[in-house]
């Protein structure tokens, strides 16, 4: 196996994507939303395009979730070099996650032939983790008097944690009967081109767009040692955030090979 193809097949599984958002399709429909922020656009873009289409048909409501954590210097550097958002970076510096997003939502996507406006907006901005999003949600959801009791949820995610984030709201949601799905938007893929590795921009996604390739093998050889049901992982073996993971033969031995290469390269 190549490098390129190792990356791939633990990205495809972290991804862990379950669908697709079609805004021409009247049967999706979810009793919420949930857009976990990050500096990935093409995750937000995808889903307010879709509100600005269905609007209430396809949520009645839409949850921001992001405080101040480690990753928002990303979130604040991805708004000021982006030429559709740039003109909001000085806005935004100092602001939680989901109020940054809030602002792009309000001033790019709320226009006045859209139906925006029909999907109630709740912002979560104390939570700096997987785990906080999920349990900071479920608190913001009562305060305000919304249950998704025996009902049906997206979950919007950065594809290198959409697995993850999905399995951090199935165990502060595992008394509610919660149907929860994953949707990363998309599936990263990358591809070797003259010894290197550089992301394919066949999908729609442009490599601008995206993360640094170091970041991006830190993000998923990081994300692979939480999944693993061990003593270091997040699962029920280690510290019972999330409930246990199968990771396929296949992937534990992509990530063996890969960080192998990453750390003979330091």
């Amino acid at each position: 196996m190549t490098l390129a193809e190792d990356l791939n097949t633990i990205s495809t599984f972290l991804s862990h994507e379950e669908i697709q958002l079609d805004p021409s399709s009247d049967t999706q429909h979810y009793d919420a939303i949930i857009l976990c922020v990050s500096a990935i656009f093409h995750c937000a873009e995808t889903l307010f395009e879709a509100i600005q289409q269905r609007g209430s048909s396809l949520t009645p409501t839409l949850i921001l979730c992001g405080g101040i954590g480690h990753s928002t210097p990303h979130l604040y550097t991805a708004v000021s070099q982006n030429p559709h958002y740039a003109h909001l970076a000085s806005r935004i510096n100092g602001l939680p996650e989901a109020q940054v997003m809030q602002k792009i939502l309000n001033t790019c996507y709320a226009t006045d032939n859209a139906k925006t406006s029909t999907v109630k907006v709740l912002i979560e901005d104390q939570s700096t983790n997987c785990g906080a999003n999920a349990t900071e949600t479920k608190k913001l959801l009562r305060k305000h008097g919304i249950s998704v009791v025996e009902g049906k949820v997206l979950v919007i995610q950065d594809p290198t944690m959409s697995l993850r984030t999905k399995m951090s709201f199935e165990k502060a949601f595992e008394d509610d009967q919660v149907v929860f799905e994953a949707c990363p938007t998309f599936v990263p893929v990358v591809k070797e081109v003259d010894g290197r590795l550089r992301f394919d921009e066949s999908g729609g996604v442009k490599e601008e767009q995206l993360w640094d390739m170091d970041r991006f093998l830190g993000l998923i050889l990081g994300e692979i040692v939480r999944l693993r049901d061990d003593e270091m992982s997040y699962g029920p073996r280690g510290k019972g955030f999330i409930g246990h993971v199968d990771v396929p033969e296949t992937v534990l031995e992509a990530y063996a090979r890969l960080d192998k290469s990453v750390q003979a390269k330091r």
